[in-house]
C-alpha cells in the first residue's frame, strides 16, 4: 500500500483521536464545536501549532509552552493508537466513512472508559447506529449463530452477577453485528490477552477495576492489519 496514503490516514487519526480527547473533556459543557482549545492549568487559548497532533507534545516536551504544566501523556497516547487504527481506512469511500464514523464512536467510547470507568451511551450510539442499518447479519453461518448466542449468554449471566458492565455487552453486539461475530471474537480474545498482559506489567492489587474498553479498541487495530 502507497506510504503516503497511509502516513496521510494516520494524521487524519491522530487529528480525530484528538477531537475526541476535546469531546470527552468538554461533554458536560457542551462547548467541544466552536470555541477554542485552552491549557487546563492556566486556561491560555493555545494556537494551531500548540495542537498539531503528536508532533506538538514532542516539541513541547510534554510540557504547556506558556505554563509549563505537564500535558497529559495518554492524550500523546490516544493520538498515536488512533493513528493506526484509520491509517487502513478509504476516506474516498462511502463504506471507509462509515468505517471512520464507526471507529470515533469506539474510540470516544474507549477514552471515556479509560478516565471514568464508564461511559455516556450518547458516545457509543453511532456505532450502535451504524451496526443495526450496517449488519453482516444475512452473512453470518452456523457456527457464527451459535458464537453469537453463546457470547451474549456469557456476558448477560456476568453483568447478571455484577461482574461485567452493560458497556461490554453493547460493545461485543455492535462489533459482532458490523464486523461478524467471528472478528468480534478474535478482537475480544486479542483485548483479554493485551489486559493481562497489562495486569502483568503493572502489577496492581488484583481488586483494582481495569477499563476493558481501551484494550477492546486495540484488539480491534491488531485485528485490522491481521486481514
Amino acid at each position: 500500500m502507497n506510504l503516503i496514503y497511509l502516513f496521510t490516514n494516520f494524521v487524519i487519526g491522530t487529528c480525530i483521536a484528538s477531537h475526541m480527547a476535546v469531546i470527552f473533556d468538554r461533554w458536560e459543557n457542551k462547548n467541544f464545536i466552536f470555541s477554542r482549545s485552552y491549557c487546563k492549568y492556566c486556561h491560555f487559548e493555545l494556537s494551531l501549532l500548540d495542537e498539531i497532533p503528536i508532533i506538538s507534545y514532542l516539541l513541547l516536551r510534554g510540557r504547556c509552552c506558556y505554563c509549563k504544566q505537564p500535558i497529559p501523556s495518554e492524550l500523546f497516547l490516544f493520538e498515536l493508537v488512533a493513528g493506526f487504527a484509520f491509517s487502513l481506512i478509504d476516506f474516498s469511500s462511502i463504506n471507509g466513512i462509515t468505517n471512520s464514523v464507526f471507529l470515533s464512536s469506539l474510540l470516544l467510547t474507549a477514552i471515556s472508559d479509560f478516565y471514568e470507568n464508564e461511559f455516556d451511551l450518547l458516545f457509543l450510539f453511532p456505532a450502535m447506529f451504524i451496526a443495526t442499518f450496517e449488519n453482516k447479519l444475512s452473512a453470518f453461518t452456523t457456527l457464527d449463530f451459535i458464537s453469537f448466542v453463546s457470547i451474549i449468554s456469557i456476558f448477560c449471566w456476568n453483568i447478571l452477577k455484577h461482574k461485567m458492565g452493560l458497556g461490554d455487552l453493547l460493545i461485543y453486539l455492535a462489533i459482532a453485528s458490523y464486523l461478524t461475530p467471528s472478528t468480534a471474537n478474535i478482537i475480544f480474545l486479542f483485548a483479554c490477552f493485551l489486559l493481562l498482559l497489562f495486569f502483568a506489567i503493572e502489577n496492581n492489587d488484583a481488586n483494582y477495576h481495569y477499563p476493558f474498553i481501551p484494550f477492546i479498541f486495540l484488539g480491534l487495530i491488531f485485528t485490522q492489519f491481521l486481514n
